[in-house]
């Protein structure tokens, strides 16, 4: 099962902040120079200089349109710092024009609360990164102040526009710490659905002692590599193979021993299969394997033999102690012309059985002359 991690959240939100900055860019480049037509009511004597102000970040906003449709990658993963930096050029720009104006008693000041409030909507930041924009803003805004730029004239009215800007402040951070605990909370819901539905369809089609596929995945994944093989004229062939004297094994030691077996023999089968090979639990202690673009000789000589002496090479530990185990195996190339898999699995069963007739710890490849050898 996955467990979600914080980078995975941060990039769960990338396209949501991504599309929410183009929502302020937009925003940006309309509002900011219609406001101009204010300019010529409350300054009309610095009209012109205005214009020049707002010019700016009009111009980076669409800057980030450009961006976002030249650098669509790097716009999204780069959002929240681009953000950050446009909303901040924004509310300085406002900002100045507030000093230019009645300094801390002007009106433009709703600009700036109206900046905070739309950031605190649009995006989904760390807490940490909206009170580092939030405070930014309000340190610009008491600069002038603290470096003797500028005084109070109307005391009640500068300390009006001074709480609404902090109340704002504060109201816009916690609307980003609330929607990114909502938003987690989602992500987390997420990604406990896909982790279940994941292991719904692990059990749907693994064994759960092998980790092989079961039974049906194998079919169904096997007739799908025959049609494939049908449809490109490629070889195909199929294994089958039985763990020797495996009744004994359960007999003595007990079937959980025997589980111990079942788990090593399918570990060491897949060891020695290619990435594209499918292997199954065919029952009990057969499995079965589908071995794409692989002709008979092949298959017998090369797969199937080193199967069988990887497994006869070393004993499997077991809570009993190391116990010696071999497999008899059953190899058939599939005829893609009329065949299909259960046809070759019944051809190389037939194999198998010759193995055992033959003493154990063989592989037989079928024939036309093979006839079919009862179970040992």
């Amino acid at each position: 099962m996955t467990a979600a991690t914080p980078n995975d959240f941060e990039a769960s939100l990338a396209p949501r902040n991504a599309a929410a900055l183009l929502v302020e860019a937009r925003l940006g480049i309309i509002f900011i120079p219609l406001f101009w037509a204010l300019d010529w009511f409350v300054m009309p004597e610095q009209a012109w200089l205005l214009l020049w102000i707002r010019v700016i970040p009009t111009a980076c906003g669409l800057s980030l349109l450009l961006l976002r449709r030249v650098a669509p990658r790097f716009f999204e993963r780069h959002a929240n710092p681009l953000a950050f930096g446009f909303s901040l050029m924004v509310a300085w720009s406002i900002a100045l024009m507030c000093f230019m104006h009645e300094g801390y008693e002007s009106q433009y000041y709703a600009g700036i609360n109206l900046v905070l409030l739309c950031v605190g909507l649009l995006f989904s930041w760390r807490t940490t990164m909206a009170i580092g924009f939030n405070l930014a803003i309000y340190l610009f805004y008491m600069a002038p102040l603290v470096l003797g730029l500028t005084s109070f004239d109307d005391l009640p009215l500068a300390l009006t526009n001074q709480f609404f800007l902090i109340a704002t402040a504060v109201v816009t951070t916690a609307s980003h710490a609330h929607r990114r605990a909502l938003e987690r909370r989602e992500f987390d819901a997420q990604i406990a659905q896909q982790n279940l539905l994941a292991e719904v369809q692990t059990m749907a089609t693994i064994d759960w002692l092998t980790n092989l596929y079961n039974r049906r995945h194998f079919f169904r994944l096997g007739e799908e590599e025959i049609a494939r093989a049908r449809r490109y004229r490629h070889d195909i062939s199929v294994i089958m193979i039985d763990i020797d004297h495996f009744k004994a094994v359960n007999d003595t030691y007990g079937h959980s021993v025997g589980d111990e077996v079942l788990c090593a023999i399918a570990k060491r089968i897949l060891a020695g299969l290619r990435q594209s090979d499918i292997a199954g639990r065919y029952g009990g202690e057969e499995f079965a394997l589908v071995l794409p673009e692989t002709d008979l000789e092949s298959a017998a000589e090369i797969v199937a033999e080193r199967l069988r002496d990887t497994i006869a090479a070393r004993p499997i530990d077991t809570a009993e102690g190391p116990l010696h185990v071999t497999i008899s195996v059953g190899v058939a190339g599939v005829d893609v012309t009329h065949e299909n898999l259960l046809d070759a699995l019944s051809r190389a069963d037939s194999g198998l059985y010759a193995a055992k007739h033959a003493g154990r710890n063989k592989v037989i490849r079928w024939t036309s002359e093979l006839a079919r050898a009862a179970p040992a």
